[in-house]
């Protein structure tokens, strides 16, 4: 019995400097938002082309005669065809009035190309070789990924820069960092649906992306690529 309340009082004896101690207090803290927001003109524009075998009069002209076109024309205005890539080459039964019962069969390509101007010539040579379809289906920057970093650089710095003068402004210097937080970080790059149609007078139609300074016809622009970031920090106040 001696040995057992023996044991108690020194558990009870060690927990009592435990309950004495003072709970610690919260720092104080500032925090706030900053972001930063970077444009581009992209320099890789891809172009998706669809070849589509079709009757020429009373001739069938072929998938292959339309490519060997295709590659002919884009030589000539200076592209390198290992910018050319088969995308999707299909073939199904359709009927046709001027042949009942046919395999039709057609090519999709991907092109790609450095600028807007070249754009404008390449839908030029799809006019000329009346070529089924085509449109941007993607806008990107050999340096995306350099231009993302920065991006985020400016964007934590801003929210650094927020927190510093709002501290002074109070009389308080800054600790260290508690918290830093990434809110946001994209890159927007759609290419608003320029679609080829057959006419270069309608080349371009735009679906929702082009504003009234963008021109249509002799020469097509995009919007310019917005790289986005945000970051939310939280300083100890001194």
């Amino acid at each position: 019995m001696k040995k057992i309340t023996l044991i108690l009082a020194v558990l009870v004896f060690g927990i009592k400097p435990l309950i004495g101690q003072p709970a610690d207090t919260k720092k104080a803290f500032i925090e706030a938002t900053g972001s930063s927001e970077t444009e581009i003109v992209p320099d890789e524009i891809y172009i998706t082309v669809t070849l589509q075998e079709r009757q020429d009069g009373k001739d069938k002209l072929t998938i292959e005669k339309q490519e060997d076109d295709l590659k002919q024309n884009l030589k000539e205005i200076g592209i390198d065809l290992s910018n050319l890539s088969l995308n999707t080459a299909n073939a199904d039964f359709r009927r046709i009035k001027s042949f009942k019962k046919d395999v039709v069969t057609s090519k999709s390509y991907v092109l790609k190309v450095g600028s807007a101007d070249m754009v404008t010539k390449v839908y030029e040579r799809l006019d000329k070789i009346n070529a089924h379809d085509a449109y941007i289906s993607k806008l990107n920057h050999t340096k995306i990924l350099e231009f993302t970093k920065e991006n985020r650089i400016k964007a934590i710095k801003a929210a650094k820069d927020k927190v510093d003068y709002l501290a002074a402004a109070v009389g308080n210097q800054l600790g260290g960092p508690i918290q830093i937080t990434e809110t946001l970080n994209s890159v927007e790059n759609n290419p608003y649906g320029h679609y080829y149609n057959g006419r270069m007078s309608n080349a371009v139609q735009s679906y929702g992306g082009m504003d009234s300074s963008e021109s249509v016809g002799d020469e097509i622009s995009f919007k310019k690529i917005k790289i986005k970031a945000s970051f939310l920090v939280k300083y100890e106040i001194k």
